[in-house]
């Protein structure tokens, strides 16, 4: 697991105002060149176009209880999460993508209210995180 969890993000300034774009600073390794992104669309309920709080809930634990505390052993990291106008994204650069969509389908089932997609980027090797920052 990552230490100093909350001291390795940043947030990065976006022209929306609907837009919530955070990403780590921490170090890449060359290992995990393939990109998985989850995708979750939500129900805009309001006008700020942000999840409701229990959607909110449901994807922090999703992150904290879930992915940060096994991306080592599971040979994947976290490197970005992106709320924005409906989508809900999840940037993960991993070895086996494979073996990560089924690890993270373990927590994704227990609710079904919160369904996801996966975007495969193979050899991506950080480019569409540069981009997105």
């Amino acid at each position: 697991m990552v230490e100093n969890y909350n001291e390795e993000w940043e947030l990065k300034n976006t022209s929306n105002i609907n837009s919530l774009l955070r990403f780590r600073k921490a170090y890449l390794d060359e290992e995990l060149k393939d990109l998985l992104i989850v995708k979750h669309h939500y129900h805009i309920a309001d006008d700020i176009m942000f999840p409701d709080p229990s959607c909110l809930s449901f994807f922090t634990a999703f992150e904290q209880n879930h992915i940060l505390k096994y991306e080592e052993e599971h040979y994947f990291f976290l490197s970005a999460v992106n709320i924005s106008e409906g989508l809900f994204e999840f940037y993960i650069y991993c070895k086996d993508y494979e073996r990560t969509i089924a690890f993270l389908i373990e927590f994704l089932k227990s609710n079904s209210l919160y369904k996801c997609e996966f975007e495969v980027v193979l050899n991506d090797k950080g480019s569409r995180l540069k981009n997105l920052i």
